[in-house]
């Protein structure tokens, strides 16, 4: 196997050059000229550079940290599949972790990623609003910055670092309002965890919309973000008086509910309707299709390595569009 002394060797140049060439040092430049002869000669001889000496000339690895709360969640997995196509793009290779919502266990893979000099990091989840290990995370993440990376996260604005903002107000808002002119007026809320901002947004901005236009919102209960969680939801909702319409804070809820809806011999939307939010691919899947909010998770971890690897430092936040579709779990 070649090594740099051969490149160098090759090229005609010392070692110190040929490294400078092939590893990008940080305030260091070598002529064009020099460097087109280094790089010829390592791809004559099949040169690859070693990673931990280019992490060192530079500052950083070439790798791209990505945080989510569970990537068998469907909308997660699409964050995921959407940064390491713009990482790819622009050179980068993506270290995944999946952690859950807690903050303790999060600052601790931050801080394997500040040790692995992780070029930039993205946070996808929102973190729970009171967790303790709160201000854990917050430290974990400057220190991370304070060791030359940049920092965005998806959802999770608690956590004051530059963000892609998802329309959790707006496209709850606006799925009422559709939900009203098709004639439903008493409706229950699966809401999700009790203390994590995005579904806590999406629920009270629902509810707020449901009262305002002269709707009733018979209960709400809060769970786990999962299938399981949505059919125990869904249950404890259906024990009571039948609402006209349920809406789930999430499409795992959403699909849970349907499962319990059916096992309860409930037609949708004959009996019940069902509405979700995220409106990821298995909602196209199901029948009765449903009633969603359009989030592009995809889109989302696009963006978000725009703001780490390509905006200026300047740019703090950036808007995650939405479209409300109507499909048959609400159309009676």
């Amino acid at each position: 196997m070649s090594t740099l002394s051969d490149v160098a060797k090759r090229a005609g140049v010392s070692l110190a050059t040929a490294s400078r060439a092939m590893n990008g040092a940080q305030g260091r430049s070598v002529r064009p000229e020099l460097r087109e002869r280094v790089l010829a000669a390592a791809r004559e001889l099949d040169y690859l550079p070693h990673a931990a000496a280019q992490t060192m000339a530079r500052g950083h690895s070439n790798s791209l940290g990505l945080l989510v709360n569970d990537i068998a969640d469907p909308h997660f997995a699409s964050i995921a599949a959407g940064v390491t196509s713009a990482a790819a793009a622009q050179g980068c290779i993506v270290t995944l972790s999946s952690t859950g919502i807690a903050a303790h266990p999060r600052a601790e893979v931050v801080n394997l990623m500040t040790a692995q000099r992780v070029r930039a990091l993205i946070v996808a989840g929102s973190v729970s609003a009171i967790d303790p290990d709160l201000g854990e995370l917050r430290s974990a993440l400057g220190r991370l910055v304070r060791a030359g990376a940049r920092i965005a996260s998806i959802g999770a604005e608690e956590l004051g670092v530059q963000s892609v903002l998802l329309p959790n107000r707006q496209g709850a808002t606006e799925l009422a309002d559709a939900l009203l002119a098709l004639g439903h007026r008493r409706f229950a809320v699966l809401a999700g965890p009790p203390d994590l901002p995005s579904a806590s947004s999406r629920a009270d901005a629902f509810r707020e919309r449901v009262h305002q236009g002269g709707g009733t919102v018979l209960a709400s209960v809060h769970s786990a973000f999962d299938r399981q969680a949505g059919q125990r939801a869904t249950a404890e909702l259906i024990a009571g008086e039948l609402p006209d319409l349920i809406f789930a804070t999430n499409d795992l809820l959403a699909l849970g509910a349907l499962r319990q809806l059916r096992e309860a011999g409930l037609d949708v939307p004959g009996d019940i309707g069902l509405a979700g939010f995220g409106d990821g691919d298995a909602l196209l899947d199901v029948v009765p299709s449903i009633t969603s909010v359009r989030l592009d998770a995809a889109h989302a971890g696009e963006l978000a390595v725009q703001l780490v690897l390509d905006s200026d430092p300047g740019v703090r936040d950036v808007q995650l569009g939405y479209q409300v579709n109507l499909r048959e779990s609400t159309l009676r």
